[in-house]
């Protein structure tokens, strides 16, 4: 207890060097932990973004993400009942829904292009970025912007355009839709020819019955797409279907790309940030002692031994780091703080909805750097310790640092 006395009588006594080691501490460890953060709402927000668009799962005919040309391979409504069925059995699965693909040619009477679209049970459910997303039965679509744009559409008008395009046997059909909006992916080349449709309305203009490309599968917890898909991909074999599920990494590999491109740049840019640290923190912390290295010479004079010195000077610094961490985390807290108060939006890469910006600091992004940080602290008083053991307490005390 004398020893921690000590050293916390020393702090209070140096209390401006203190505060500002502590400061410098709490900065260093909440730059680390809300640049982690960031990094980490990103690949959040994109895992919300393709998930919202693709589902954490999809069940389709066997081969149907294999194969160029997917007409063939699609669900009939014999198909789509026996997956229902199935869905209906597995607590895991919160909803799903039936997505129908096609493509072909879209105009109006200045200009065309080809286009991929899809039909949704729910289109709503994907909003638009301007104008009125789709519903069920008011057959209108919501194109892509860049596939808006090269269209010369314009929404202070009534758009109307024609589409081509065919579906398996039912030969090629045509027809004219209103345009009621246009929808930002933030994948251009997907903008370029993407539109949503009513998976309703494009039956009835194919004259097709209840058919689909692939269902969508929504679950109730992020973590259990592996257990589900397995689960899905056992039954089909057991009971000898002819379907496949897979989940949504596997169905957007892009997502792992850009995912691991963000951690390469915080892995390069924490490390620089870290050295940084490193160097200003030992730097400060081991001038602000050898500044005092006179003050422990006196201690000595008076009778405290080097060992005991030591001790006091190591308790300082784990009191100083400790305090400084403590502020680095409530710090980094302050920081979703500020966003909320704001109302700090962005829009993470895949998504094509704004979302609160929010620094997700996990538990081991805080272990991490505040092991680090805590480590960095106490290296900083190596040169002290290894100073008051090499010299006797009169020269500790005609010390001079320059």
């Amino acid at each position: 207890m004398f020893l921690i006395k000590s050293a916390w009588d020393n702090i209070k006594f140096h209390k401006k060097r203190s505060i500002l080691s502590i400061l410098l501490i709490a900065i260093a460890s909440a730059a680390i932990l809300l640049y982690r953060g960031f990094v980490e709402y990103s690949e959040q927000g994109m895992a919300i973004g393709f998930i919202q668009e693709s589902g954490h799962i999809q069940a389709a005919v066997k081969d149907f993400w294999d194969k160029k040309n997917t007409a063939d391979l699609i669900l009939t409504s014999n198909d789509l009942n026996k997956l229902k069925n199935v869905f209906e059995k597995i607590p895991e699965i919160e909803n799903f829904d039936s997505v129908l693909n096609f493509q072909g040619i879209i105009g109006t009477e200045n200009s065309s292009s080809i286009f991929w679209g899809s039909g949704y049970d729910e289109p709503h459910s994907l909003g638009a970025a301007e104008g009125v997303p789709v519903f069920e039965g008011d057959n209108t679509l919501v194109l892509g912007k860049g596939l808006f744009k090269s269209l010369g559409l314009n929404l202070e008008n009534d758009n109307y355009v024609n589409i081509m395009s065919s579906m398996g046997e039912e030969g090629i059909a045509a027809g004219s839709f209103e345009v009621s909006g246009n929808i930002d992916t933030g994948v251009p080349q997907n903008d370029a020819g993407f539109l949503i449709a009513s998976r309703k309305d494009i039956l009835e203009f194919f004259g097709m019955p209840d058919t689909a490309s692939y269902i969508r599968l929504y679950l109730k917890n992020d973590k259990d797409v592996e257990k589900v898909e397995s689960k899905l991909n056992s039954i089909f074999k057991e009971n000898n279907l002819n379907f496949e599920g897979r989940n949504w990494k596997t169905l957007n590999p892009s997502w792992q790309q850009i995912s691991n491109l963000f951690n390469v740049q915080f892995t390069v840019i924490s490390g620089i940030l870290c050295v940084l640290i490193f160097v200003a923190l030992t730097q400060s912390l081991s001038a602000s002692f050898m500044e005092r290295i006179g003050e422990f010479g006196t201690m000595e004079a008076i009778g405290l031994k080097k060992s005991l010195l030591i001790l006091v000077l190591i308790l300082e610094v784990c009191i100083l780091s400790l305090a400084g961490i403590i502020g680095g985390i409530l710090l980094s807290q302050a920081g979703n703080i500020i966003t909320q108060t704001f109302d700090i939006k962005m829009n993470p890469p895949g998504s094509t909805s704004y979302y609160l910006l929010n620094f997700f600091i996990t538990a081991k992004a805080v272990i991490k750097t505040q092991i680090f940080i805590f480590f960095t602290a106490l290296i900083s008083v190596i040169y002290p310790i290894y100073t008051i053991k090499k010299h006797s307490s009169i020269k500790l005390i005609n010390y001079n640092i320059s």
